[in-house]
């Protein structure tokens, strides 16, 4: 059974990808860009990342955000993808699993446009079996999974579990409450559960979205 830790500021992530939401202002995550061992921007925020003196690994989508004078600046840095049936975030994680990346952190993804932070949790439990990714916000992580998983977890943390399909048989272990009758038939059910101690378990056969408060 596969086990998701939470990330904390000690942690040096193997691939961020920042999307362009709004930039990153939590302490967790703001220590995982600090860190990342590879930065990787969507065009739509590599102006504001640039702006604090560092540089991205790789600047990915069809840069119609990104200035002329920033895009020379970058050089191959830039990756144009210039394909109108993908997003940025989904050309950018395609980018990422090119490289290799086996476990990617996405940050940026919520604010802005309220479709768009919807949008971009459901492109990444979409693409949950290709690579393992998180994203994370100022308040909480987002994890994707479709196979019982164990999570870290302190008492009392705030848990909400999503199904993206009310016919998802789901039980857990660790948790105040249990999905009624092992079913979440409607996605607002799993909202507001709570950690009981360092560690809850959740058993599912479908895709699955675990939000957690840092």
């Amino acid at each position: 059974m596969q086990q998701i830790k939470m990330p904390d500021k000690a942690l040096r992530p193997e691939c961020v990808i920042l999307a362009a939401g709004d930039y990153p202002h939590g302490e967790v995550a703001r220590a995982l860009l600090d860190r990342a061992q590879m930065v990787i921007c969507c065009d739509g925020a590599a102006e504001e990342y640039c702006a604090t003196g560092r540089m991205p690994s790789a600047v990915v989508g069809d840069m119609d955000s990104l200035p002329p004078s920033l895009r020379e600046q970058l050089g191959d840095r830039v990756c144009l993808r210039p394909d109108q049936n993908t997003n940025d975030l989904w050309k950018a994680l395609t980018y990422a699993i090119e490289c290799g990346a086996h476990r990617v952190i996405v940050l940026g993804g919520f604010g802005q446009r309220e479709d768009h932070s919807i949008g971009n949790i459901m492109l990444l439990a979409a693409r949950m079996h290709e690579v393992q990714v998180q994203m994370v916000g100022d308040l909480g992580v987002f994890d994707f999974i479709d196979e019982p998983t164990r999570f870290e977890s302190t008492a009392g943390q705030q848990v909400s579990l999503f199904t993206l399909s009310p016919s998802t048989m789901i039980s857990t272990s660790g948790l105040r409450y249990e999905p009624p009758h092992n079913h979440l038939a409607a996605m607002w059910q799993g909202v507001s559960n709570e950690a009981c101690g360092e560690m809850f378990t959740i058993e599912t056969n479908g895709a699955t979205i675990v939000y957690r408060h840092l």
